[in-house]
């Protein structure tokens, strides 16, 4: 039984990942943990400054205290646990992770929106009043994410209601201009003052992906020193939305959690370098 943390993105909330959990625990092969992070969801808010970073010192209190073969970790919640594990302090024990369109150096795609960043906060406020014409206007602000507009379901207005309005709209603006990036190991090129702990990745990333570009994950890669990349060409930047069944045929095939890297020494990082048929497809179709 291979125990498994789930980490949600910005604006959901553990209840997202509900169905998930319970599939997985129906495999027989996985116990499930739902993470979520305080202002969002049914947690309430703790941080008003530096959100990022007090997430990222919490999920690192986390991780010390419970022992995961595995994190899945989506969009915000892939930027905190790479910066929790991979960062200054990193956590002892060393789980597989499998990072759905994790932010990475930023979010270019947003800056131009936040010359109107006081305005965001009465905007967001507006967004979450209980009224048919706002939670409209969620689902058409959720096309953004979403690809399809029959994707988007009633957790996603539920969810963005729920938000903390400071936390929600300040964690947005801190991810939009995070620059925080893996250091690299002796020998590349690059900031060497930390050295990369041995850990599997797994990148899951779609090509329809209108707020992680491709570039941002190919420096990723790069800066892990190779990973394992898979690419789906029809999917955008919510993967449990708009792909659910693919995302749970990553556990079926093993992929999220093949290896545990629990004593292996530092800067034994895991090149795998891998693509699957359907990154390798979809190389073919550019």
């Amino acid at each position: 039984m291979q125990n498994i943390l789930i980490v949600h993105g910005w604006i959901h909330s553990a209840k997202r990942y509900q169905r998930l959990k319970k599939d997985l625990e129906r495999l027989g092969a996985y116990h499930v943990e739902l993470y979520e992070f305080p202002g969002f969801g049914d947690t309430p808010a703790r941080y008003k400054r530096d959100i990022l970073s007090g997430y990222v010192a919490e999920m690192r209190r986390y991780l010390n205290e419970h022992d995961f073969d595995g994190i899945v970790a989506h969009s915000m919640g892939g930027n905190v646990v790479l910066r929790a594990i991979l960062g200054k302090d990193g956590v002892r024990r060393k789980p597989a992770l499998v990072l759905l369109s994790p932010v990475y150096q930023g979010v270019g795609i947003l800056k131009p929106l936040m010359l109107f960043y006081p305005l965001l906060f009465p905007g967001m406020w507006l967004l979450q009043r209980p009224f048919a014409g706002c939670r409209l206007l969620v689902k058409l602000a959720s096309l953004f994410t979403v690809n399809s507009w029959a994707d988007i379901d009633e957790r996603i207005v539920v969810d963005a209601r729920r938000a903390d309005t400071m936390v929600a709209v300040r964690t947005l603006r801190e991810l939009t201009f995070d620059c925080w990036r893996v250091a690299k190991n002796k020998g590349m090129k690059g900031n060497m003052t930390e050295k990369i702990p041995p850990c599997q990745v797994t990148l899951v990333w779609g090509k329809k992906d209108r707020v992680i570009t491709k570039r941002s994950m190919a420096l990723l890669v790069g800066d892990l020193g190779g990973c394992d990349v898979r690419v789906f060409p029809e999917m955008g930047h919510t993967m449990v939305v708009e792909d659910y069944d693919e995302l749970l045929k990553l556990f079926q095939k093993g992929v999220a959690c093949r290896k545990r890297f629990s004593g292996a020494s530092d800067g034994d990082a895991c090149r795998t370098d891998y693509k699957s048929k359907n990154s390798s497809k979809n190389e073919r179709t550019k």
